[in-house]
């Protein structure tokens, strides 16, 4: 459906970095940017409104989300929330068979970064970062929660105006984080998990409250 559609490349903009916090464009920019009718990107619009990433005003125009320090608390302190509960449920529960499967991605990810961090790194990177909070979440068997948490962490890549890309200071560390985090898993240890979870998610709240 176009509307689906708009709505999906719209997104997909806004956390490419193509479209920037704090821009305005009309409605006409956008329609003509994916290649919608108007209609289709109206009803897209107000999606991304509801989520938060884009704010209408009358006469104006439409702005991409801003963050403040105020809004980075509160993202992060929802997602904190999610990720404590969900690394918990899913170290007590998860296979050893998708435990394995993530360590392994993240360490093919880490040795080549070792090697050389190149943009297509940093780009992977980024996606195998989130593959691991994803499955995390998904373990609950909750789509409400999925849904919730994918519009929190959709909200906080916007603010952090990293677009499509992992920090190239931040890569290394963060993966490392994540290595640490499944291995608790691994081992059943729900309490460490929970623990390095907390760190991990504390860190990316501070350093994206320095960014602001």
């Amino acid at each position: 459906m176009l509307r689906l559609k708009a709505y999906e490349e719209f997104r997909e903009r806004l956390l490419s970095g193509e479209l920037r916090p704090g821009q305005f464009v009309t409605q006409r920019e956008l329609a003509k940017l994916v290649g919608v009718p108007l209609g289709a990107a109206r009803e897209a619009i107000q999606r991304l409104e509801f989520e938060s990433l884009l704010k209408v005003y009358p006469q104006r125009g439409i702005q991409v989300a801003m963050a403040d320090g105020r809004e980075v608390r509160k993202a992060y302190q929802f997602r904190l929330l999610l990720e404590k509960e969900a690394v918990g449920h899913f170290a007590a529960k998860a296979s050893l068979e998708q435990i394995s499967r993530l360590e392994a991605e993240t360490q093919r990810t880490v040795q080549r970064a070792e090697q050389a961090i190149t943009p297509h790194l940093q780009e992977e990177a980024v996606e195998v970062d989130w593959r691991m909070h994803d499955a995390f979440i998904d373990s609950l068997d909750n789509h409400i929660i999925s849904e919730a948490y994918r519009i929190n962490a959709a909200r906080i890549r916007l603010m952090r105006g990293a677009g499509i890309r992992l920090p190239s200071q931040r890569l290394i560390p963060a993966l490392r984080e994540h290595l640490e985090t499944l291995s608790a898993c691994k081992d059943r240890d729900v309490a460490r998990a929970i623990e390095l979870i907390e760190d991990h998610v504390r860190t990316s709240q501070k350093l994206t409250l320095e960014e602001l």
